[in-house]
């Protein structure tokens, strides 16, 4: 019952999280050109996306809550212990995001991307560490021959190695 109970709440704030994504956030934070002539090349097309997306997450969650039997012993449920390894975790996963952020200018997007994604799939510990690996080079390399090169799209470029 405390599970069932946590997917809806945590529905909820997806829900709401999202609805605020989409009538805050995208109209009073992001800016648009009135120029743009492909609509998936909009700087609000994809935060739409994202927030619809989220939406659809909580209510799926809300939806779960509403489909799940009843518990019949609720105290024979106990928790996930909070350890100190999900504590580390955590602690990597905010130093990555932070070194992504100020290695951007050094490096490049592509490049910290490809050093994050392998990062992060080291922490979660991937049980497919050699197709992590392979996903991590080829996805930047793929959107950026995509932005760059077929949408025309600027992509951040380091001071040590540029990309043609």
């Amino acid at each position: 019952m405390f599970l069932s109970h946590r997917l809806s709440w945590l529905g909820i704030g997806f829900v709401a999280f999202g609805t605020f994504v989409m009538l805050v956030a995208i109209p009073y934070g992001v800016t648009s050109p009135s120029n743009v002539t492909k609509l998936v090349l909009s700087p609000t097309f994809w935060p739409h996306i994202i927030g619809w997306l989220i939406i659809l997450l909580g209510a799926i969650l809300i939806a779960m809550h509403a489909a799940a039997p009843p518990i019949q012993n609720p105290g024979a449920i106990a928790d996930d212990p909070v350890t100190s390894t999900n504590w580390l975790r955590l602690g990597a996963t905010g130093l990555v995001m932070v070194a992504l952020v100020y290695l951007v200018q050094f490096f490049g997007l592509v490049w910290i991307s490809i050093a994050a994604f392998v990062a992060l799939s080291a922490i979660v510990q991937s049980s497919r560490p050699v197709l992590s690996g392979l996903v991590a080079l080829a996805l930047p390399l793929v959107l950026y021959a995509f932005f760059a090169h077929v949408a025309g799209v600027a992509i951040p470029q380091g001071e040590f190695i540029t990309l043609p």
